[in-house]
């Protein structure tokens, strides 16, 4: 985004949805269509559309009163950032984590078969072997333990650029940054929804094979375990989130804020090979999720743009 257009002010009148907003809105919509599609498979699905037509309300109502707020703001003689400013800038980071505990239940109801089969031979055929079991032979408990801490980091990685673009004041860049990683996000949910996958560590022809088990220095069962109660058995490997969002902040880093991408630079690189080294991800689930990244980088912009219409 040029120098040009930066906003540096969150006391401008925005229009009442940021594109954000729209993104949040579309994606919960998408949901709860899906929850009565498949209603007759749904034990709760009155429930989800409730919680869902709420959260689309809550949007709205929010939006309303932070630009309310921005009008008066606006018009005073010292505009300064208030605080429904800032829970609408990062509402759409923190409704995260809800959204994806919801694929845990949602998923098998909606689509009832998992594809780790079909994964894991497309990685077979690709190499010649499973990538985590051929992986074993570099097993080392510290890497292991680096590798695990790289991975945990994956939630904090988008909202450490978000924090620094927002401190910066660099509004523009901060709004166009949660929209991008709205969609980022949602774009690998409905990855999860159509080609469901637990990961190779679930997959008992891969799990016979493995005969290393994993282990750390330190903190790597502390880190996983309550990774994994955290997350559950969600089907989230297709396409690699993890990647994908990674790839985003390093790109976006690179664009925004150079520093900020040289100090996540070394995290990030070893997020993504913690994918498989960690037993958590197929190859081909990484490969897709860059490729979801570059896709979301071709369509941010304009769909941006279309979004402050």
């Amino acid at each position: 985004m040029s120098a040009e257009r930066e906003d540096t002010s969150a006391a401008t009148v925005q229009p009442l949805l940021h594109p954000a907003d729209k993104v949040v809105i579309a994606y919960v919509t998408v949901i709860a269509a899906l929850a009565v599609t498949f209603s007759f498979r749904i034990p709760a699905w009155p429930q989800l559309i409730a919680a869902h037509v709420l959260a689309i309300a809550l949007v709205l109502l929010l939006a309303k009163w932070d630009q309310s707020s921005s009008r008066s703001v606006a018009a005073s003689p010292r505009p300064r950032v208030t605080a429904l400013s800032f829970i609408h800038g990062w509402y759409p980071v923190a409704l995260i984590p809800a959204t994806y505990k919801e694929l845990t239940y949602l998923i098998p109801l909606v689509h009832p078969r998992d594809f780790d089969v079909e994964l894991a031979a497309i990685d077979h055929r690709l190499f010649g072997a499973h990538p985590t079991v051929w992986l074993e032979r570099f097993t080392w408990p510290p890497l292991t333990e680096v590798l695990q801490l790289a991975y945990a980091s994956y939630y904090f990685l988008p909202i450490i650029l978000g924090a620094v673009l927002w401190r910066k004041q660099w509004f523009e860049r901060f709004r166009f940054w949660v929209f991008v990683v709205a969609l980022g996000f949602y774009v690998s949910y409905l990855g999860y929804i159509a080609v469901p996958a637990t990961g190779p560590r679930f997959l008992p022809e891969i799990k016979a094979a493995q005969t290393i088990p994993l282990t750390g220095v330190w903190l790597f069962q502390s880190l996983r375990e309550p990774l994994d109660r955290a997350e559950g058995i969600t089907r989230d490997c297709f396409p690699s989130g993890h990647t994908e969002l990674t790839l985003l902040v390093l790109y976006y880093a690179r664009r925004f804020h150079r520093r900020t991408f040289w100090l996540l630079l070394p995290v990030a690189s070893a997020l993504i090979a913690a994918t498989v080294y960690l037993r958590y991800h197929y190859v081909i689930d990484v490969l897709a999720g860059a490729a979801t990244a570059l896709l979301v980088i071709l369509v941010a912009r304009p769909l941006y743009r279309k979004g402050e219409e």
